[in-house]
């Protein structure tokens, strides 16, 4: 079996309304309507008529996507290597491995009629508990609060809500995070696990100070962890904050392959280390950081809102010790999901395992109104 083409497109679908990603604008968002909406996808196709697919892609995923012409796709590891190392910016061609490796994954599993999760090993269990990603719901404390109780009532134990305000919104909008989150957990009570994103509210600009004052502000209300609350880069400055606060740190959505996460690992500042798929080089990298993760005891669970249904078959590969917990975005996967035949989501607050074969990504094309291919 050989590759004979790697082909990104767009596709567009009818208007949908009621799909508004923010149900209210913070931190500069504006709020959209996929009216109509578009979604772009790579495909690998071979010479034996099977094909795989993931969500994502550029012009750049196309045109690197033609070196693999010829190539066996079973070899995932030699074409990750080889791709990684031919580049000289690395950094900037990661994005592009990193759907091209997912799409392999994919093709793999359907040639082989297998998910996934069993190429990696698995699976280890029968399903593994999800958190929901509270990303685009009103972040007013009566609003928030009677969103959080939903998602408890529907079966989730984990929520995770985006603060809206950073530390060029000053006193004011310290309080208006606090208010956000004590308001949550009012509501849900001390049982269920409450994560607190600061990436939406300009965390790359927050200074170590605002940081800890605002841990120390949000330490009552017992967060499983405070994410990405400083520059990704930041490492230094991420162990001080680990020190000034009781409240576990989670980051790495913006970090890229195994070298940078065993930096963060080895600093002590991280108790979750989160990498994207699509961006830190796919699967195949993110089965290494997963090792590398279990050998600090830290857990990984990944950024997994684009790559939901890929990321999604790594942690079923691996015990509840090294990936706990899988995140769900309640609202974004509406969107991510919109072209595929099925829908895949969390049944009372769990992930069972995964319809193959594949990472599961398979188009409706009754639901494409128009196609556009990427030239790159």
């Amino acid at each position: 079996m050989k590759i004979t083409a790697v082909k990104v497109f767009e596709v567009e679908g009818a208007p949908r309304s009621g799909q508004a990603l923010y149900e209210i604008p913070r931190g500069g968002l504006a709020p959209y309507e996929v009216t109509p909406h578009r979604q772009v996808f790579t495909e690998v196709e071979t010479d034996a008529g099977i094909s795989g697919l993931c969500c994502g892609g550029s012009a750049e995923v196309g045109a690197l996507g033609r070196s693999l012409i010829g190539e066996d796709p079973v070899r995932v590891e030699h074409i990750w290597e080889r791709l990684y190392s031919q580049s000289y910016n690395r950094a900037r061609n990661l994005g592009s491995l990193s759907v091209l490796d997912v799409a392999l994954w994919d093709l793999i599993g359907k040639a082989r009629g297998e998910p996934v999760y069993r190429l990696l090993g698995g699976p280890c269990r029968e399903r593994i508990r999800a958190y929901a990603a509270m990303l685009g719901f009103s972040t007013e404390p009566e609003a928030a609060a009677e969103r959080s109780l939903e998602q408890v009532e529907k079966g989730y134990t984990a929520l995770k809500w985006y603060l809206p305000c950073g530390e060029g919104d000053g006193e004011e909008g310290l309080a208006r995070n606090v208010a956000l989150i004590r308001a949550v957990r009012e509501a849900v009570g001390e049982e269920i696990d409450l994560m607190v994103d600061c990436i939406l509210s300009g965390s790359s600009g927050n200074s170590l100070l605002y940081a800890i004052k605002l841990a120390r502000r949000l330490e009552p209300y017992g967060p499983t962890w405070l994410e990405e609350p400083l520059n990704p880069e930041d490492l230094e400055a991420y162990v001080k904050l680990s020190r000034a606060t009781s409240i576990p740190l989670a980051f790495g959505e913006r970090l890229y392959t195994r070298w940078q996460f065993k930096q963060v690992l080895e600093s002590g500042a991280a108790t979750v280390i989160q990498p994207e798929p699509l961006a830190t080089g796919g699967l195949t990298e993110m089965r290494r950081i997963a090792a590398l993760a279990a050998t600090y005891g830290v857990p990984l669970i990944p950024h997994a809102n684009e790559s939901c249904r890929s990321a999604i078959h790594l942690l079923f590969a691996h015990p509840n010790r090294i990936c706990p917990l899988a995140e769900w975005g309640v609202k974004i996967n509406h969107n991510v999901q919109a072209f595929c035949r099925d829908f895949y989501e969390p049944v009372n607050g769990y992930f069972e395992l995964p319809p193959g074969p594949g990472c599961g990504y398979e188009l409706d094309v009754e639901k494409v109104v128009r196609r556009r291919e990427l030239v790159g």
